[in-house]
């Protein structure tokens, strides 16, 4: 190849590689172009990733900082966790899925006493086998090997069972499981060891105990809850509402008390369960009774005791039958009591009343001696009689009070009257002070009250050998018009011993001792006064000092039939200045408050003598006591008359008819027994007048008192004929209840005085067939005596339609008082009222 080939090709081969590098050069330029577009993108996404990078930079870094601050806020939380695990008294413990332990608290380990082998790796299998091997555990008798496998094997169940555990210690824990979520387990060891105890010592109980939860739904019960209700037992059980154990109960028959009304029944011990705070008794339908408490607890649920009442019940039925024969016992007690009074009163009535008798005849002094005797030895037989009838009515609980109007000051007097003469006897000063602003009226029972007084005044004239025995009253009226009566008797006997004191209220107590005895008695007048004092809602007491006296003390509250008033009286002008001559200071200080009351200007004296000194003070008026130290009551007024001076006078006498009558030369005074009644001193004051001015007292109307007494006892009406023969009266005697008829249709009489037992027709048939007689007219007072003393003998005449009563045997001072009492129509005493 020569040179111009060579030359061409190697132009052709330049123009061809400046061809390819031109072509070169543009791809290189497109690639450039390319190049540099994507430079520029990539410039701009590496700012982006470069911000976001920043970006996670600092959420990487708040994220780490927030995660330390977890797992520091972890770490104190867990520490908190375990700690507080650590110091509970029950025992936790982790087990996984394969049954290792992961983890325990102090507690749970504590029950293997530093075991070694029981730690975190260890298997549930293997603690089971170490409780057994250590002895850890108290299987009560079970096979070791049967256990471990009972205990696995209720892992196995869903859910898993509860389970009591007693230890080698003798402690209880109570083994509660849960499975987790991944197939491990939680256990939880609670201490029940308390809890036991007590359950155990609920177990003890002789009566049956039970719990429901504030759903109605049994918790727990004991044996004896169950033996209670042995027909429901198989419904008793955790979990059974209270409803559903009745009605199970009912269906068999359970309930005795619910046959026939079962629902109805069902209903109403549901409402009293319900209720809660319950108390009634049931009976079974096997005869026995339960008595049943329930009460709610804190949280809404109930807690309830029963207890075997059938031993109580057969008591009661048996002392119930035993009630009924002894009352029937007692009733017949009661009517031999009410016969043998009758029959003892009867001729002790013709004992007494003829000893009474016979004393105002002459008689000499051996003669009167042995009157003396038969009549107090009367006497007491009439009070022992007295007090055993009426021991026997409280204590029997046959007494019934009576309350009705009376007069309070007047039944004090009449008790005082009564028991004047033995005072008098003895020489001892038996005064009344009764409050001057108290009313008089009261409602009660009056002849329990009298018998109260009787009682103690009787006691302190028994017991006083000299001095005085002052009964005072006085009261404070409340707003309800019921007034509080404190009543004291005080009195300058012999006195009660401290030892003594507590028991003079007891039965058959005496205050002398038994070996030396001066007073006689029974020992039961003190212990009726306090019965019948506690009837009445009052109470009784008693201070005192050996030989120094007694003071018994009586409150009672009675309602007042008047309101307290100002007494008063209307004096004669004239009468301003009274002498008031009286040895004796308390009964000179009771008058000083009854005439000072009235505004009048009062001087005292002791003697006669001091007195006829004092007629310079030209007193308007003169009250004197009748036995003076110097001198007689009558002697200073007769010398007083004789002196020039002619001075109204009131004397003052143990008893009206020891009192003198008038002269030929002046008028008699004023007499008026004490203790003087309010309305008596009044009424004398009233009359006091200036000797020119005195008119005329009035004329009392002529004739005898017709007087019809029935009586069938021979000897009784001769009593009352002797007893009466004192008194302006006309006896007329009928010797049964038709005889008193036929006397009173033939001349009516004034008053009627009837014997309830006679023959052929006894004292309430003819006080019935009287009555009628009388028709609409004013009644005639018919009194009845009788020798009944029993509960209810008053009552019973009284509402046959007699109008009061009197007792044999007769008392002299008794007649005269219902004498005067119905004497006068026009005293307002009169009428169908009952003392």
């Amino acid at each position: 190849m020569n040179l111009a080939d060579r030359l061409a090709e190697e132009r052709r081969a330049r123009l061809a590689a400046e061809r390819l590098l031109d072509l070169k050069q543009k791809e290189l330029f497109e690639a450039n172009k390319r190049l540099g577009k994507h430079a520029l993108q990539l410039s701009h996404e590496i700012r982006e990733t470069r911000s976001e990078v920043a970006t996670v930079r600092d959420e990487n870094q708040r994220v780490k900082k927030e995660l330390g601050q977890a797992t520091q806020h972890l770490e104190i939380v867990t520490d908190q966790l375990w700690s507080a695990m650590e110091t509970i008294r029950d025992g936790f413990a982790m087990f996984d899925e394969a049954g290792r332990l992961e983890l325990a608290n102090p507690a749970y380990l504590a029950t293997f006493d530093d075991i070694e082998a029981v730690r975190p790796g260890v298997h549930y299998a293997q603690i089971l086998e170490i409780m057994v091997e250590e002895g850890l555990v108290d299987l009560q008798g079970e096979d070791p090997q049967g256990w471990q496998l009972r205990m696995l094997s209720r892992w196995a169940q869903d859910p898993i069972p509860t389970e009591t555990l007693r230890l080698w210690n003798g402690r209880f824990v109570k083994l509660r499981d849960r499975r987790r979520p991944d197939g491990g387990i939680v256990k939880l060891s609670v201490d029940i060891t308390e809890l036991m105890r007590m359950w155990s010592a609920v177990e003890e109980l002789p009566d049956g105990f039970v719990i429901y939860d504030s759903e109605d739904r049994l918790m727990m019960c004991n044996a004896p809850y169950r033996d209670c209700y042995r027909a429901s037992a198989p419904a008793i059980v955790p979990g059974a509402t209270f409803e559903e154990i009745l009605r199970y109960g009912l269906e068999r028959g359970q309930y005795a008390e619910a046959v026939g009304r079962e629902e109805a029944w069902l209903e109403e011990r549901m409402t009293r369960h319900r209720q809660g705070g319950q108390e009634h008794e049931q009976l079974l339908d096997d005869g026995r009774w339960l008595r049943i408490y329930e009460r709610e607890t804190r949280d809404g649920g109930r807690v309830g005791l029963r207890i075997d009442i059938t031993q109580i019940k057969q008591d009661q039925q048996r002392l119930k039958e035993a009630t009924i024969r002894a009352e029937a016992a007692n009733r017949a007690k009661s009517a031999f009591l009410a016969n043998m009074s009758h029959e003892i009163r009867t001729p002790m009535n013709g004992v007494i009343g003829m000893a009474d008798l016979m004393a105002d005849t002459a008689l000499n002094e051996e003669q009167a001696l042995y009157l003396d005797t038969i009549r107090n030895s009367g006497e007491a037989l009439l009070v022992i009689i007295n007090d055993i009838l009426d021991y026997s009515k409280i204590e029997a609980d046959r007494l019934i009070l009576h309350p009705e109007p009376f007069d309070l000051e007047r039944a004090i007097h009449e008790v005082v009257t009564l028991l004047q003469p033995t005072a008098r006897d003895k020489d001892v000063a038996l005064l009344l002070d009764y409050d001057m602003f108290l009313p008089t009226r009261f409602i009660g029972d009056v002849g329990r009250i009298r018998q109260i007084l009787t009682n103690l005044v009787g006691n302190a004239v028994k017991f006083t050998v000299r001095g005085h025995v002052r009964v005072g009253v006085v009261g404070v009226e409340d707003s309800t018009g019921r007034t509080a009566i404190h009543l004291t008797v005080e009195d300058t006997g012999i006195g009660i011993s401290p030892d003594k004191v507590d028991h003079v209220f007891g039965e058959f107590n005496q205050v002398e001792d038994e070996r030396d005895r001066t007073f006689e008695g029974t020992g039961l007048g003190l212990a009726i006064t306090r019965r019948l004092i506690e009837r009445m809602g009052g109470e009784i007491w008693v201070e005192s000092e050996p030989g120094r006296g007694s003071c018994f003390g009586v409150r009672l509250v009675l309602p007042a039939e008047e309101p307290a008033y100002a007494p008063g009286a209307s004096l004669p002008a004239h009468l301003k200045r009274v002498l008031v001559v009286d040895d004796n200071g308390l009964s000179r200080s009771i008058l000083s408050r009854q005439l000072a009351i009235l505004g009048l200007e009062v001087t005292f004296c002791q003697t006669g003598a001091e007195a006829l000194d004092l007629l310079e003070l030209r007193p308007d008026l003169i009250i004197a006591e009748q036995d003076l130290p110097d001198m007689g009551g009558p002697e200073l007024l007769d010398r007083v008359r004789r002196g020039g001076r002619d001075i109204a006078a009131i004397l003052l006498c143990d008893r009206a008819g020891d009192a003198p009558g008038g002269d030929e030369d002046g008028g008699a005074p004023v007499i008026l027994q004490k203790p003087v009644a309010r309305r008596r001193l009044f009424a004398a004051l009233e009359g006091v007048q200036a000797p020119l001015d005195m008119e005329p007292a009035p004329v009392p109307a002529a004739g005898l008192l017709d007087v019809l007494v029935a009586e069938d006892n021979k000897t009784n009406q001769l009593v009352f004929r002797k007893m009466a023969a004192g008194f302006d009266i006309a006896l007329r005697f009928a010797n049964n209840g038709l005889e008193a008829v036929e006397a009173f249709r033939e001349r009516r009489p004034d008053i009627v005085f009837m014997d309830i037992s006679m023959p052929r027709m006894d004292g309430k048939q003819a006080t019935r067939e009287i009555r009628r007689l009388e028709g609409d007219g004013a009644p005639v007072p018919i009194i009845a005596v009788t020798a009944h003393a029993m509960a209810g003998d008053r009552e019973a005449v009284l509402e046959a339609g007699l109008t009061d009563y009197l007792s044999k045997p007769l008392r002299k001072a008794a007649l005269a008082e219902k004498l005067e009492r119905y004497a006068s129509r026009d005293s307002g005493d009169g009428g169908r009222q009952a003392s």
